[in-house]
């Protein structure tokens, strides 16, 4: 008999080991599985910063980018910088116009 008892308490410590074993290795998954999750959320929330700050840069960019393409600036700069200004209407033709000017200069030419 004690043989018997004997070979059943080995069996219901293996039996009791094995559950065991299962437990820490799911335990240790878990906690894996975890730590990767923080480790994303981590990077999700640079990502996330990261963004916010270049689509402020984009928005002061365009600003920018509006102030200086102003007719109003481009305008004055064009006075005061280069001494341009408007044509008058004096001197714009119509496209019928221009065309037999041109005619006429490339016949004056030959």
């Amino acid at each position: 008999m004690r043989y018997a008892h004997a070979t059943i308490v080995r069996r219901s410590r293996v039996g009791l080991i094995a559950p065991m074993l299962i437990f820490v290795g799911l335990l240790v998954a878990l906690y894996a599985i975890k730590a990767q999750t923080l480790e994303a959320k981590s990077r999700v929330y640079t990502l996330e910063r990261s963004l916010a700050h270049e689509r402020q840069v984009v928005q002061i960019l365009s600003a920018e980018i509006a102030h200086l393409e102003s007719p109003e600036r481009l305008r004055a700069l064009a006075v005061d910088q280069l001494g341009l200004q408007p044509t008058p209407t004096q001197r714009t033709m119509t496209l019928k116009q221009a065309t037999q000017e041109l005619a006429q200069k490339v016949e004056g030419q030959r």
